[in-house]
């Protein structure tokens, strides 16, 4: 059992904006570095044909799982592919905040680092009053990553989403520019520039290429995993 755990809430601009391929990928980074860490997709809506969430089934792969174990890492997973307030109202459901957080915590608590992936943006709805942004208010131990995609209207969802962070007094530890579409490389940096400028010392800014089908030999893949396994300084760990 680990003696403490870091946590990092991973959210987005948008959904499609690529919290997945980023919590994989740093997931991947970490069990290679030796570090005790597990990632959570706590509520899921669209299931594929073998019953599983894609962005679970994505997780578990990650982590060497099967999909048998996808308990292990969901708590909440709905058939339709839609807000899961709507999900859950649609199969006569209902998600708990409460139970959610709590869960999250138990399952946190005997690892090192916990990375936790939301649901689309923050202004999505768990329940008609509980949103993504009410969920990582309730966790105020979790650090903030922060992932928006390189693509038409990326700068306004980011400030947007900035300013409500800001008003949380969750300003992101990390800001991660993904190329979710290929191609888009010299769009990333352009929106990299321009919400440096919004943003505090403190945060980190990081672009990240297109992985495809979770193709992670590109070294500049890889550079970016190494980079943020470097500033999340788990010194104890000897990385």
């Amino acid at each position: 059992m680990a003696d403490s755990c870091t946590t990092v809430f991973v959210t987005a601009t948008d959904t499609g904006a690529g919290k997945t391929a980023v919590t994989a990928l740093l997931l991947g980074r970490l069990l290679a570095a030796g570090i005790e860490a597990v990632a959570l997709k706590p509520v899921a809506s669209g299931r594929q044909a073998d019953g599983i969430n894609e962005d679970v089934g994505t997780l578990l792969h990650a982590a060497g799982k099967s999909t048998a174990e996808a308990d292990d890492i969901n708590l909440y997973s709905f058939g339709m592919p839609a807000a899961p307030s709507i999900a859950a109202a649609a199969e006569g459901r209902a998600i708990d905040p409460g139970k959610l957080t709590a869960w999250c915590r138990q399952r946190c608590q005997h690892t090192r680092v916990c990375l936790i992936e939301g649901v689309g943006g923050l202004m999505v709805p768990l329940t008609p009053s509980f949103l993504v942004r009410d969920w990582l208010g309730a966790m105020p131990e979790a650090e903030v990553l922060l992932v928006v995609p390189a693509r038409l209207g990326a700068i306004n969802h980011a400030l947007l989403t900035l300013a409500e962070l800001s008003r949380l007094d969750r300003v992101p530890r990390w800001l991660v520019i993904s190329d979710s579409i290929g191609g888009q490389q010299s769009m990333a940096a352009q929106i990299a520039g321009v919400l440096q400028l919004h943003l505090v010392p403190d945060t980190t800014v990081f672009t990240l290429s297109y992985m495809g089908n979770g193709n992670m030999d590109d070294p500049i893949v890889r550079g970016f995993a190494d980079s943020w396994l470097h500033d999340l300084d788990l010194r104890d760990q000897g990385v």
